[in-house]
């Protein structure tokens, strides 16, 4: 029939004539795509032919349809892809349907339709997860599918109506708990809003479709609220919509002529658990007008519904049930689907088992596992399921086995002990599926909360930040005045204090030297000496006042030879004992203020010279041990020493320093020295020191240490 039927379309090749109008050939493949999209579900093999014909045509004038016609060359070939993928899809021939989807997907030419047919293959590819058990892939295709066409035609809206079918169903059997139960609820509230003027039906075959999805969708929210919710009245509400969408399904099927297998078996099915339902919870008996207005429209049609069982109003046994049930499984059996058929043959078992009837479960239960073992072993080439079915149907497997188990199908142990093994390796598939989607939806969860939360927390840290951006100029105004104020007000303290200092050692240090010149028997060497040690005091003072006052003099960092500092000092040092003064060699290369060192240098040979009568007063430097990023200069004597208890107060102004022959003075020397090191200590590297070593009649070594110049 295929080959006859493209050999008939061949012959309507002909060239277009005009761009805004198809020609035959093109009218061909259109009118083949939509016999393909009709025939989905009435005739799925008959429409995997129209879909395979429009697509061999399509190839076969590809370079003239390119160039001349791209956008209905490249829609026609997503649509025929789109198609295929669909019917293999249902007939569970993975492999087929992958292959198109990736053809579809591997497209890089933009044309009208590319969004929407996008979207439909993810729907398609969306579906195979599911099956295969990948619920977290399932959910994220459906996550890209947008389903916002510009041209809201037929295929637009289908795609959107197989969006909320493949939500639903992914949430009604492949998910459990709390995530099941609120995606279901969005999902149906998505429908709702969007299902305005029955936009989402398309035609009667997708009616049915969303109808089953609703129905069913309903029911397992029923069961949720009632088992594990414990929702007072929520149960109710929801059986009773289960019935509403299965009754306008049921009437729809009544007024329209012809009927697909696939879509009555699926509406039968959904019957049979509401009746289940109904002798399960007597909450359900007020409904028992509704059931009985469902069965009323399947006995006036029951020539066109295939029905040739007992029916009859206001009774719904176990033997209405069952007799539904193998109603849809012969309608299943018909149309040949695999995964239905399967699936069909472990529910009737299941209700079998429920009622305690192992033996008339049996049989159902084995055929079911004969026919997935004829399916893998591809033994049957009427059924192109055989690439990847068994890994398709792992959940129907487990289902299949534990159900063999449980009917006590065999009583030979090594049967039985084949079937648990089998059991337990298509249930340990399936925690690790279900594992990874459990993960998944916690993670979803943890990450929309958190991005909730983040939300929270951006606009809680944005007026934050305004309300504190306000306080801290405001303060900052503030705390910039008070903190000039302070500044000021210590360096003011700082004056006050340094003129103190001052004045208390320079009357001090000054007083013995006034009382030698104003005495008159005082001999003229004495009075010049005297002169002398006043011009120092002097000089000492106004050193100081130039360097501690916060404008004084300013600290000039150069680097600098000691060798050249002590030549400098030499020239200007008095040795009133005769001692021997020694400077030492010293070559190395100092990082500081070369003048102040200087003045500390003096400060410190004239102090040394003062205390010593005999002996030696030397100046020496080398590399400091501890680091030798510091230069240690020492001024060592041989004077009487300093106590080791009065070694602390040297450098202290408030305090008299008193050598071994008790004599004192404030050592404002002394003060100034520390002064200088401290300048270099703040100016240049941190680590600059001054320290004194004394034995009392032995003599004193004065050490500092500055910076070296790398």
């Amino acid at each position: 029939m295929r080959k006859i039927l493209l050999a008939l379309i061949s012959l309507l090749v002909v060239s277009c004539a005009h761009d805004d109008v198809l020609s035959d050939y093109q009218i061909s493949i259109k009118h083949l795509n939509n016999q393909a999209f009709n025939e989905r579900l009435y005739n799925t093999k008959l429409s995997l032919q129209y879909a395979d014909s429009a697509l061999n045509l399509l190839y076969k004038d590809s370079v003239n349809l390119i160039d001349n016609h791209s956008d209905f060359y490249y829609d026609n070939l997503a649509r025929a892809l789109n198609s295929i993928a669909y019917d293999n899809f249902l007939l569970s021939d993975f492999e087929k349907a992958n292959k198109s989807l990736n053809q579809i997907y591997k497209i890089d030419e933009s044309y009208p339709n590319k969004d929407v047919e996008t979207n439909i293959a993810n729907i398609i590819n969306a579906k195979m997860r599911m099956r295969l058990r990948a619920s977290w892939e399932a959910d994220e295709l459906l996550k890209k599918c947008t389903c916002n066409h510009k041209i809201h035609d037929t295929l637009c809206y289908w795609a959107k109506s197989q969006y909320y079918v493949t939500k639903l169903f992914l949430n009604c059997f492949y998910r459990d708990g709390k995530y099941q139960y609120n995606e279901l609820l969005k999902t149906l509230n998505e429908i709702e809003q969007d299902n305005v003027n029955q936009q989402l039906m398309v035609d009667n075959t997708q009616a049915y479709t969303l109808y089953y999805a609703l129905t069913e969708a309903c029911q397992i929210l029923a069961h949720i609220t009632n088992f594990y919710l414990n929702e007072e009245g929520k149960n109710v509400f929801y059986y009773k919509k289960s019935i509403d969408y299965l009754t306008k399904s049921l009437e729809l099927m009544n007024y329209n002529q012809i009927v697909s297998n696939y879509d009555l078996a699926n509406n039968l099915q959904t019957l049979a658990g509401l009746i289940n339902d109904k002798n399960r919870n007597h909450d359900y008996d007020v409904f028992e007008d509704d059931l009985n207005h469902i069965l009323l429209i399947i006995k006036k049609n029951s020539e066109k519904f295939g029905v040739k069982y007992q029916i009859s109003p206001g009774v719904f046994d176990n033997d209405l049930k069952m007799n539904i049930l193998l109603h849809a499984d012969s309608l299943f059996m018909e149309i040949r689907n695999p995964y239905q058929i399967i699936a069909s043959k472990s529910m009737i078992s299941d209700y079998y088992i429920r009622d305690g009837k192992l033996e008339e479960a049996r049989p159902y239960l084995i055929f079911a596992k004969n026919f997935m073992d004829s399916i893998n072993a591809n033994e049957n080439p009427d059924i192109p399921a055989a690439y990847k079915f068994k890994n398709t149907t792992s959940k129907m497997a487990e289902r299949v086995y534990i159900g063999l188990i449980r009917s006590q199908a065999s009583d030979n142990p090594e049967i039985l002990t084949n079937w648990f093994s089998m059991y337990q390796s298509e249930s340990f598939k399936a925690f690790e599926k279900e594992k990874y989607d459990f993960n998944y939806m916690e993670l979803r969860s943890v990450d929309k909360e958190n991005k909730k939360k983040m939300t929270y927390l951006f606009l809680s840290i944005i007026l934050l930040f305004i309300a504190f951006a306000t306080i801290y100029v405001f303060f900052r105004y503030a705390h910039r005045n008070n903190r000039l104020l302070k500044k000021q007000k210590q360096l003011d303290l700082e004056r006050i204090a340094n003129v103190e200092t001052c004045l208390s050692i320079f009357r001090h240090d000054m007083s013995p030297y006034i009382m030698f010149l104003q005495r008159d028997n005082v001999p003229d060497e004495i009075k010049h000496d005297a002169l002398q040690k006043l011009i120092v005091t002097l000089n000492n003072t106004m050193r100081w006042i130039n360097i501690s006052t916060p404008n004084g003099l300013p600290f000039k960092k150069t680097s600098f030879v000691l060798n050249d500092v002590f030549e400098q000092v030499a020239k200007g040092i008095t040795n009133p004992n005769k001692v021997n003064l020694i400077f030492c060699d010293a070559p190395c290369l100092v990082w500081g203020d070369k003048n102040l060192v200087e003045i500390m240098l003096r400060n410190l040979i004239n102090n040394a010279l003062r205390y010593t009568n005999k002996g030696f007063v030397k100046v020496s430097a080398k590399k400091y041990e501890k680091d030798k990023n510091f230069i240690q200069i020492t001024v060592e004597d041989t004077g009487c020493g300093i106590p080791k208890e009065r070694l602390d107060e040297l450098f202290r102004s408030d305090k008299l320093i008193e050598n071994s022959n008790g004599v004192g003075h404030h050592g404002f020397g002394l003060m100034l020295c520390a002064y200088i090191i401290k300048k270099h200590d703040d100016e240049t590297r941190r680590g600059c020191k001054i320290w004194v070593e004394s034995e009392v009649n032995k003599g004193t070594k004065i050490h500092f240490i500055l910076c070296a110049t790398i």
